[in-house]
């Protein structure tokens, strides 16, 4: 569970402003289910000027003053109480989500393709098997092989596939697609095609994913101030919802100067199709 802070623009009129500080001053944070999982918290709030503000915001919040979304642009004072939370594994999911949809419409030769996940806290290692039917080659770069275990199990018994387990990335003699799942874009990846959160750099071509979209209902609720990874984050990893964790990016900006395919498994398929690797290493 975690409280979302909304800033409420203080009313004009003096009399209307005074209801208005009023209503929100004896005002508990109102509860909001969720799709199987925990509820949230919504918050109003009057932007805070002095630090016995930020101590009732806190009060209000109670126990999960250490688990607060708001705007970045909204200060919470390291004496306040109130902590910000960041999401740990949401990028991951949505960086594997946008790769998956975009690797399966893009129509690539499965047959001469490298898939690499880079994923050193194994967050994704329950859905690695989704890639088989993309690529000859699964690689996996983790620092928990132990929580691939079952994955490769799967992969065996039931695809008849080996998934390759390393602890270190190195570049391939075939067309690579790499999956950052942990965001570690490498100076040695330049050859590949990289899927990875906001703006990183390195890759041949790579696939910066930005934002999510969220449900009409949410959207009616959650200020346009809060980044909406936060707050599907805090869903998916604090209140135990599912209602994100399957999704993809909900913007894609590509650094491809090759061709004008303003779609990702278009651009992918360009890109792979064309693909050259310059000193490769087994």
């Amino acid at each position: 569970m975690f409280v979302v802070l909304k800033t409420v623009v203080p009313e004009k009129n003096c009399l209307k402003r005074r209801k208005q500080i009023k209503r929100i001053k004896n005002s508990p944070a109102a509860v909001y289910k969720t799709e199987m999982g925990l509820p949230f918290y919504i918050l109003e709030i009057i932007e805070p000027k002095k630090e016995s503000d930020f101590a009732k915001i806190s009060g209000k919040c109670g126990r999960y003053a250490s688990r607060i979304i708001a705007s970045h642009s909204f200060p919470l004072p390291d004496n306040s109480g109130l902590k910000r939370f960041i999401p740990v594994s949401m990028n991951s999911f949505l960086i594997f989500n946008t790769a998956l949809a975009a690797i399966g419409k893009a129509s690539l030769p499965a047959d001469k393709i490298c898939i690499t996940v880079t994923d050193r806290n194994a967050v994704v290692s329950s859905r690695i098997c989704e890639l088989l039917p993309y690529a000859s080659t699964i690689r996996i770069i983790t620092s928990h092989p132990e929580r691939y275990a079952l994955a490769v199990t799967e992969a065996y018994e039931n695809h008849g596939a080996s998934l390759v387990i390393r602890n270190n990335y190195e570049p391939v003699s075939q067309p690579e697609i790499v999956i950052c799942c942990d965001g570690a874009v490498l100076s040695s990846m330049n050859n590949a095609a990289v899927f990875v959160a906001k703006r990183k750099t390195g890759g041949k071509v790579r696939f910066n994913g930005i934002g999510v979209r969220l449900s009409d209902y949410h959207q009616e609720l959650i200020p346009d101030d809060i980044e909406t990874v936060d707050f599907a984050g805090a869903l998916t990893e604090l209140c135990g919802s599912s209602e994100y964790k399957f999704s993809p990016f909900s913007e894609i900006e590509i650094s491809c100067s090759n061709c004008e395919n303003p779609v990702a498994e278009k651009c992918l398929k360009c890109c792979v199709c064309n693909q050259s690797v310059t000193n490769p290493k087994a």
